[in-house]
């Protein structure tokens, strides 16, 4: 007789909405600090990718995104961040009048149905199917603030093989290249893709298909491939996938603009995730005019966008 299998505890969705308008409201007063002619400034900054001061480990998906604007905007020399307990822990001071970035992190916290009793992971792992009945798995999001290691007034003093209170990133999984993903999406996804002497890469809902210039066309194969991207994330939107709504939204000029947001933001991340930088500046420029253009709500806006955004991310990898 075959084993059954142990149940997992069920589902129940939930998020730190207050913790995650502090993150988008700190990547916006960046944004607001800059201004038209300081664009040309910036395009000359080497992009570095943002990585934690103790373990090195790169900062993934809009993580990276904040603390690039972070690095940018406040003329840091440094891309290492770090949180003011392994700082302090590892025996580093904060200048004074430093200012810290939000970033967030995805886990789950395990409820106990009745009593709201919060259980560890190790100890879900060791109870009985029966146990498990009894929880509830909760997603939430975490946030932690971090700083830029230039605001540090003694890091060569630092001792820098401690243990961090950070978590790991779980939630990108690196991919060998950018064809075969998109091979992929053709094979099991049923994403149709046009190649046409068009000036343009463009998405119709109505008859579910991409339209892409022709490759040699574009001036960089980083640019051929965020314009992919950018439609592949449309491509999600359709009625029989996301169901964002897009027959009605590309015929209204606010909606349009929302879901053209969601589109560059995803863009961005499947950009970020195959090491493709050169086109992230592009995608700041752009989440700076949005912000600017649609000052009502713009908070709300945009972290629905995020949220969206990661979403079709997550749809995409599943196919």
């Amino acid at each position: 007789m075959n084993a059954t299998a142990p149940k997992a505890p069920k589902t129940n969705p939930g998020q730190t909405v207050k913790g995650q308008d502090k993150f988008i409201t700190r990547i916006l007063e960046n944004l607001d600090k800059v201004k038209a002619q300081d664009w040309e400034v910036y395009t000359n900054y080497k992009f570095q990718t943002p990585r934690n001061l103790f373990t090195q480990n790169e900062y993934k998906g809009f993580n990276l995104l904040a603390l690039y604007i972070d690095t940018l905007t406040n003329g840091f020399t440094s891309s290492f961040y770090a949180t003011f307990n392994s700082i302090s822990k590892a025996g580093g001071k904060l200048r004074k009048g430093a200012k810290g970035v939000i970033i967030e992190f995805f886990t789950f916290v395990y409820k106990h149905k009745e009593t709201s009793k919060v259980y560890s992971i190790e100890q879900v792992k060791k109870m009985s199917p029966a146990d498990l009945e009894d929880l509830l798995k909760v997603p939430v999001i975490r946030n932690y603030v971090v700083f830029n290691s230039t605001q540090i007034e003694n890091l060569e003093e630092l001792n820098l093989n401690i243990a961090t209170d950070e978590p790991e990133e779980l939630d990108f999984e690196e991919r060998n290249n950018c064809e075969k993903f998109i091979n992929g999406l053709t094979a099991r996804g049923s994403l149709k893709v046009e190649y046409l002497q068009t000036a343009h890469g463009s998405y119709s809902p109505v008859l579910d298909i991409v339209k892409m210039p022709i490759r040699k066309h574009f001036i960089s194969e980083d640019k051929f491939y965020t314009t992919l991207f950018h439609e592949i994330i449309h491509w999600t939107g359709h009625e029989k996938r996301l169901n964002r709504n897009l027959h009605e939204g590309f015929n209204n000029k606010e909606k349009y603009s929302f879901e053209e947001l969601v589109a560059e933001m995803g863009s961005m991340l499947l950009a970020l995730q195959f090491g493709i930088t050169s086109e992230l500046l592009n995608s700041i420029r752009y989440l700076k005019g949005w912000s600017d253009t649609n000052p009502v709500n713009r908070i709300e806006n945009i972290k629905s966008a995020f949220n969206q955004s990661k979403k079709s991310k997550k749809y995409l990898e599943q196919i």
